[in-house]
């Protein structure tokens, strides 16, 4: 894909824009439960850096092929591992560890509100692609797993100690943390990984679609500056630095020409 949003061609990904403004990635390996291979972490980063770029596309839509969303790194690939066993943490570090980690990192850093759309199992990076995005709907099937602790790895990895914490709670986050246990929708509703719980599977990415449509509504510039704001202010050091942040953006939002057509509506509707 470049920046106007036209679709390329992918070994692991599906990537489609269903309407204008709206683009969908479909991890795309569903015979391995949607596993990071090192060519799909390729692949996405590539693609991330576009959206980063793309003005035409507002929102973007995460979800995956077949009977899952994601089931983390494809430890079947021997590459995944073998840097740590014959090289040591450091070449690990370098050629694998980064590379995976620095795909939430872009995640997180797109100017387009994520909606991730879980449907089956989020394991390990999968759980961390969900926690990272902005908003997530899920259907009953869903399941959340931090399949780290499980493989003898550290349950903290791919921003999992960061992100769930601040979503569920500290108490909540170390259980599941330290013991790897499945999260099922219904509780990931009730704690706060999940937005929305779509009782219907079927409805599930027309749901998300809908919540799509509702952002393009919106100032472009004003949606962009609240993933921004939301972003900034996540690790804001007071409230006093939170609100400079938000006045900025204000204040920029409110010389785009949009903002008059959209005090007028609401002038009238209100």
């Amino acid at each position: 894909m470049d920046s106007t949003g036209n679709a390329k061609n992918f070994q692991t990904l599906i990537y489609q824009v269903p309407e204008p403004g709206i683009g969908h990635l479909i991890l795309n390996r569903p015979e391995s439960l949607n596993a990071l291979s090192l060519t799909m972490v390729d692949e996405l980063c590539g693609l991330f850096d576009e959206l980063t770029r793309s003005e035409e596309i507002r929102v973007l839509i995460l979800s995956g092929a077949g009977r899952g969303f994601c089931s983390g790194a494809d430890l079947s690939n021997p590459e995944v591992l073998e840097p740590a066993i014959h090289q040591g943490a450091a070449a690990h570090l370098k050629a694998i560890q980064r590379k995976y980690s620095g795909l939430i990192v872009k995640l997180r850093a797109l100017p387009q509100p994520v909606i991730a759309a879980v449907s089956g199992p989020a394991a390990g990076g999968g759980m961390c692609l969900a926690l990272a995005s902005d908003i997530v709907y899920a259907s009953p099937t869903a399941t959340f797993i931090n399949s780290f602790i499980n493989i003898g790895l550290s349950g903290g990895e791919l921003g999992s100690s960061y992100l769930l914490p601040r979503l569920t709670g500290m108490i909540r986050a170390a259980e599941i943390l330290y013991t790897g246990r499945t999260v099922d929708a219904r509780e990931a509703e009730r704690i706060g990984i999940v937005t929305r719980l779509i009782e219907d599977e079927t409805k599930l990415i027309e749901s998300a679609m809908d919540t799509a449509r509702v952002m393009l509504k919106k100032n472009p510039v004003g949606l962009r500056m609240t993933k921004e704001a939301l972003n900034r202010n996540l690790n804001a050091v007071s409230l006093e630095a939170a609100i400079a942040t938000e006045d900025l953006n204000q204040s920029i939002c409110i010389t785009t020409p949009e903002i008059r057509q959209a005090v007028k509506k609401f002038m009238k509707d209100g």
